[in-house]
């Protein structure tokens, strides 16, 4: 349990850290990315009821943190034709979930499933393996489930777009 209380927080430091400064704007990856990343990484490991506690333990702007963390991850996901950013944005969304109105979480989700779509992954498989990680993610099928149409970006309010750094997911609204 020690662990765990030492990764909450040094994640709830770097999140607070983040919103002090202006991390949306920052270059993808930051030094915030890839910590939040090697974190989410650790949280990994743990059980699904472990998760859900450390999961609780957020809220307001630090969880939001996490859905931008996951927007961002996309994009990288995308520029450098790896799934393994997909999977820790994947994670943070389901933190950023347990406390952010469902829609909020839909638009996200449509970027990461994108991201698994263009790097050549299956979507099906990679969520299916985030929810078994937490558990109580049943919207990841739900949002499987969807049309195509239904699932897009442009759907939710996103284009694909690129910047001085690569690709970017740049929001229409």
């Amino acid at each position: 349990m020690e662990d765990i209380k030492s990764i909450l927080n040094s994640l709830l430091v770097l999140l607070k850290l983040a919103l002090e400064s202006a991390y949306y704007k920052e270059a993808i990856p930051s030094a915030v990315d890839k910590e939040v990343g090697k974190m989410m990484a650790d949280l990994s490991v743990f059980t699904q009821t472990e998760f859900g506690l450390i999961s609780e333990s957020f809220e307001g702007d630090e969880a939001r943190v996490l859905g931008l963390f996951a927007e961002r991850m996309a994009s990288l996901a995308v520029r450098e034709n790896k799934i393994e950013p997909v999977k820790l944005g994947l994670l943070a969304l389901l933190i950023y979930a347990r406390t952010e109105d469902p829609r909020d979480v839909l638009l996200v989700l449509s970027l990461l499933h994108d991201a698994v779509l263009k790097t050549s992954g299956n979507p099906t498989k990679v969520f299916t393996e985030a929810s078994s990680l937490v558990g109580g993610a049943e919207f990841l099928n739900d949002f499987l489930n969807r049309s195509d149409e239904d699932k897009s970006i442009e759907a939710m309010g996103y284009e694909n777009s690129k910047n001085e750094e690569g690709f970017l997911y740049v929001r229409t609204w």
